[in-house]
């Protein structure tokens, strides 16, 4: 079983991760862990790692509510600058392309 790591931006600087179980009904489960919140993604995404690394090799990578795949944890350890930064480009490229679909139907 691998964990769902959940990345939520709460403030301009306040990050938040929840760890869960995975499911197959529509129904979420509820997180077993939820942290206080950290100022950067980075630190988020490294703090997850330290969390979960002596248990888990890989998770699945949710942020703001959209799925982003799945990494092994060392990854996240050794590289959480650069995977927050991963993120929030996927994300934002996600946003702009989903924004586009209704005015180019319009058009």
């Amino acid at each position: 079983m691998q964990p769902v790591l959940e990345f939520i931006q709460r403030h301009e600087r306040s990050y938040t991760y929840s760890v869960r179980a995975p499911h197959k009904s529509t129904v979420p489960r509820e997180a077993c862990y939820v942290d206080l919140g950290l100022t950067s993604l980075a630190a988020c995404v490294f703090d997850a790692a330290q969390a979960l690394s002596p248990n888990f090799p890989r998770a699945h990578i949710s942020y703001q509510g959209v799925w982003m795949g799945e990494i092994e944890v060392s990854r996240l350890r050794a590289c959480s600058e650069f995977i927050a930064q991963q993120l929030k480009a996927e994300y934002a490229r996600r946003s702009v392309a989903e924004s586009a679909v209704p005015a180019a139907a319009a058009g």
